[in-house]
């Protein structure tokens, strides 16, 4: 009846699942086509493993036996084909890789009643009928088509389908047709079609090919007119390795397109111009090998590989020559063409065998490179760059190249400045031990013989290499010995250094060194021993052994000789050291630590000798004294003193570095004596008496204002040791913890008035004397304003003419108070830096030597120089090392025990002096930490002292006229304060004094 439903009867349904036959296999083919779909889908992916697992989804899908298997292999042969006209992500790719494996799948099936579409005929057909466009379609579109036909062709050589046997030679000749004629659809396709095979061709299967089917592939070229294309020169070399026997005649001369005969012809194919275009035939026109491109075709790669399998170098030259040099870089040539050259180039350099490196690298093309890397604006910028990158790739693979790489850039006049990269940096840096050796010979023999274009960038080439040779140690300074010897690369740099420095070398440069060139090459070999300062004392010692030994071993080559005086102070020095290597050799408790530092000092100040500084004789005859007193067991640390302090005046880093080195070692034996000439130079006036005084000189000028360290050295200095090479002493940079940043513009405001107030006032009356004498001279003191205006025309020739001598003598004496100013502008910035060193070794010796009695007297020297400079990154330093000390002393629990206390009494007073001056709250900081600390050391030794110590603090606060001391003196409050008595004796203590006792 209408309306009503058919009972379901058992027969309907399944008992054990529920589920009707038929709704499960419909079930089962729509999970089945889901997760094809997926597989499908999966192709797509831009992640390689997706793209995978998607190919093997298909391919499992594809092995299931069922009665319609070729059907289904089939339909999913026509899907990838189409998937590959796809451009969406990487479908290409993915659809490319499931075609190949399909195919595989394909042609393994048994044959069958509908295995017939599985033929290598019918699926290069297939390939052809699926990827051709229906209608009118847009350009892209059609490239896309036809990207999916080469990528079809590609899928079928993957498959391995064309090395059966089974497969009729027919069928490969369809194929290898096919694909010549899609190569001569479109320029573009001619190179990806023919790279396809060229890739088969070199692989290991590629070699399987029987000689029949390459004699089909090679006619297939023929008959396409392709053979003497770029291409077809690049298909037939490779044939020509391994099959030449299929290799017509009549083609090339001597079957060979790179014969010598045949070089106008290749350089023409490969510009750009075949000779079948030149014949007017119908094929489509090769592409323009100065066309853009964002890399050189294979056809480069193929080419170069068979001149190194070859490795003939006359067949390299020619070719590097002809076609790359005149042809791709010729001067004429365009910016396209240009760019593929430098492609080339960087190709070549990537690849190229060690002996050929020099010719691809050759002064013009490296020229060429430091020309459009010159400017930002240039066309070429970043393909040069390609060719630099490819050169620093190399150098890291393969570091025993570096040595011909590093010469052609050299001789060519390139450097990292020119070309706004760090090619020579990197490959410096990548070079291992064996390389340095070779890259420190090319710098010798680059130097002796520079290739310039003129006489005048002979000094400026020959002083870029002694910066990379400066450059090449930093780089390298944990490679600079090998156990107890220094590196074999390094002692050629030194060697170089003195040859180029110092002698007159054996092998003459072209042009001679200048002078001016000598003293590069010297100032840098001083700046190599500072670079190792911070190197063991054996590598140190190796270095200045090394620089020593070759000088004495060439007095008759010296280009400056010595004088008899000199020589007999080197000698007795270079005995002195031989007996200090015995010392350090037998290691005994004396002379572990002194004897190093010996040597480090004999060694640098012979150095000095020969560079013939001023004073060095007598400095190094000082140091003998010095020694044959510390080696009789003698007080010599006075004469030691002396002379580092005499490094340290000097413009040096790598002395200033060798005082600090030195002194740490020595900071043990410095007597009071000694320490007295640190507070000396601390005490100097800050103008030119002081720095006369000082230095006992007239006013011709000082050793420090006038150093004969280059200028050019001092910078090198700067930029490669001062910066890189950080000391190890924690207060060198005068940052004071304590001081508020409200402290420091306070301090501040108070030494920039003072050195106004030293300067300006003074500029003042001395421009009001000067304008008073003119006004004289000129007769107008007396003058109004009214008469402004007049601009003195009333006077006559012969009143001009008596007022010139006049005129004369005023500005002369105006150019003699101009000219004192400016030598005690000079003269203050040689104190004070001269100041600021010393305090960089009083810092080294607080930091050792804090349980020294005798550190005890830089408190009141230090303090006092808070207030006395005109400096205030000096004043901070000074507060600095100040503060070291204390927490020195506090830190280490080690409080100094005076055994005079009157005379600590008595530094204490002076301190509570020191406030009463005023100054600025750096050095009120500086006076409440001197005096607290001084408490500290007398409660420490009697705590009776507090008492009187209470007293002292009392009449600085109650009878002291300085405003505001309670506030600048810390601690007052509760010094004289009863009620917290004990509390403060535990302060002062600090530990030292158990509170107990106290009560």
């Amino acid at each position: 009846m209408p309306g009503l439903k058919r009972p379901r009867t058992e027969d309907n349904t399944t008992a054990s699942e529920g589920v009707h036959p038929s709704r499960k296999r419909r079930l089962e083919h729509v999970e089945a086509n889901a997760a094809l779909a997926q597989a499908y889908n999966d192709l797509a992916d831009e992640i390689p493993s997706v793209r995978l697992r998607g190919a093997g989804g298909i391919c499992k899908y594809l092995s299931t036996e069922s009665p319609d298997q070729a059907h289904r292999t089939d339909a999913a042969l026509d899907r990838l084909v189409k998937g590959l006209c796809s451009g969406r992500k990487a479908a290409r790719l993915g659809f490319s890789v499931a075609l190949s494996e399909v195919l595989r799948l394909a042609f393994s099936q048994e044959k069958s009643a509908d295995a017939e579409y599985f033929t290598l005929a019918k699926v290069t057909e297939k390939s052809i009928h699926l990827t051709r466009p229906e209608g009118k379609v847009s350009r892209q579109e059609q490239r896309e088509h036809l990207l999916g036909r080469r990528f079809a062709f590609q899928a079928i050589l993957q498959s391995n389908v064309v090395l059966r046997e089974d497969v009729p030679d027919a069928d490969w000749e369809l194929y290898v047709k096919a694909v010549m004629d899609l190569a001569c659809h479109k320029d573009w396709l001619r190179t990806e079609c023919s790279a396809m095979l060229y890739e088969f061709l070199e692989s290991g299967e590629g070699t399987k090919l029987t000689l029949t089917r390459v004699q089909g592939l090679v006619g297939a070229l023929r008959q396409a007119k392709l053979l003497k294309t770029a291409e077809g020169v690049a298909l037939w070399l490779t044939v020509g390795e391994r099959w030449p026997e299929a290799l017509p005649k009549g083609v090339w001369a001597k079957k060979s397109p790179m014969s010598g005969d045949e070089q106008n012809s290749l350089k023409k194919i490969l510009l750009g111009r075949s000779e079948e275009d030149e014949e007017e035939t119908t094929q489509v026109k090769p592409s323009q090998s100065g066309t853009r491109q964002s890399h050189p075709s294979f056809v480069w790669k193929a080419l170069l590989n068979w001149l190194y399998q070859r490795n003939v170098s006359h067949d390299f030259e020619l070719f590097w020559h002809e076609i790359v040099e005149r042809g791709l870089l010729h001067t004429s040539a365009s910016t396209e063409r240009k760019a593929l050259g430098l492609q080339v180039v960087a190709l070549a350099v990537s690849g190229a065998l060690p002996a050929y490196l020099g010719l691809v690298l050759n002064e013009g093309i490296v020229r060429m490179l430091i020309t459009q890397r010159s400017e930002n604006s240039r066309y070429l910028f970043d393909a040069a760059k390609q060719v630099l990158d490819s050169i620093v790739a190399r150098a890291k693979v393969e570091p025993e190249v570096a040595p011909r790489i590093m010469h052609a850039l050299l001789a060519g006049g390139a450097s990292d400045q020119q070309t706004k990269t760090k090619t020579i940096e990197s490959m410096l840096q990548r070079a291992d031990e064996a390389s340095l050796e070779g890259v420190v010979a090319t710098f010798s023999m680059v130097i002796l013989r520079p290739r310039v274009d003129s006489e005048g960038q002979v000094d400026a080439r020959r002083r870029a290499y002694a910066d990379i040779l400066l450059n090449l140690i930093r780089l390298h300074k944990n490679k600079h010995s090998s156990g107890q010897l220094i590196a074999p690369w390094l002692k050629q740099v030194l060697q170089l250094l003195v040859d180029l420095g110092y002698r007159d070398v054996a092998t003459e440069p072209s042009p001679p060194l200048a002078d001016a060139t000598r003293a590069i090459f010297r100032s840098r070999l001083t700046s190599c021993v500072s670079l190792a300062m911070d190197q063991p004392a054996a590598v140190v010692a190796g270095i200045l052994t090394c620089i020593l030994d070759t000088l004495a071993a060439s007095w008759k080559s010296l280009s400056e000789p010595l004088s008899k005086q000199a020589k007999d102070v080197l000698k007795s020095a270079e005995q002195a050291r031989k007996n200090i290597a015995v010392k350090i050799t037998s290691q005994t408790a004396t002379d572990a630590t002194a004897a190093p530092a010996f040597d480090m000092l004999f060694g640098l100040s012979m150095v000095q000798v020969y560079n013939r500084e001023a004073d060095s004789v007598e400095a190094l005859s000082d140091l003998q004294e010095s020694y044959n007193a510390w080696e009789a067991g003698a007080e010599s640390s006075t004469g030691v003193v002396e002379l580092l302090l005499s490094f340290v005046s000097k413009p040096s880093a790598s002395l200033r570095k060798l005082a600090e080195r030195t002194f740490a070692v020595l900071a043990g034996n410095v007597t009071a004596e000694s320490l007295r000439s640190f507070v000396d130079i601390l005490q100097q006036q800050e103008n030119l008496s002081g720095q006369q005084q000082l230095f006992e000189q007239q006013d011709d000028g000082t050793e420090l204002a006038n150093g004969d360290v280059d200028d050019d050295n001092d910078r090198m200095e700067e930029e490669v040791v001062d910066v890189e090479d950080a000391s190890d002493v924690e207060v060198v940079s005068g940052d004071v913890a304590n001081a508020s940043e409200d402290d420091n513009e306070e301090d501040s405001d108070r030494y920039s008035g003072s050195d106004e107030g030293a300067d300006g006032s003074a500029g003042e009356d001395e421009e009001a004397i000067f304008d008073r004498k003119l006004a004289d001279a000129l007769g107008t003191s007396g003058m109004e304003e009214a008469d402004a205006d007049s601009d003195g025309s009333d006077m006559d020739d012969e009143q001009m003419m008596a007022l010139e001598p006049h005129l004369a003598t005023i500005f002369k004496e105006r150019s003699k108070i101009a000219s004192k100013k400016q030598d005690n502008k000079d003269a203050k910035e040689n104190i004070v830096n001269f100041k600021n060193r010393v305090l960089d070794l009083l810092a080294i010796y607080v930091k050792t030597q804090y349980g020294n009695m005798i550190a005890m007297d830089v408190i009141l020297p230090l303090t006092s120089l808070v207030r006395t400079t005109s400096s205030k990154p000096t004043a901070e330093k000074a507060f600095a090392v100040l503060k070291q000390y204390f927490e020195a002393c506090s830190k280490n629990r080690s409080l100094p025990m005076p055994e005079d206390d009157a005379a600590c009494f008595a530094v204490l007073s002076e301190i509570h002096e020191e406030v009463k001056l005023g100054g600025s709250k750096l050095h009120a900081n500086a006076c409440s930490r001197s005096s607290l600390f001084l408490s500290k050391v007398l409660v420490a030794t009697e705590v009776k002292h507090y008492k009187r110590i209470s007293k002292m603090y009392e009449g600085v606060v109650y009878g002291s006229e300085v405003e505001g001391a309670r506030e600048c003196v810390y601690g007052v409050d509760e010094l004289v304060t009863g009620d917290a008595e004990a509390e403060v004796i535990e302060g002062l203590t600090d530990g030292y004094c158990e509170k107990t006792s106290v009560v």
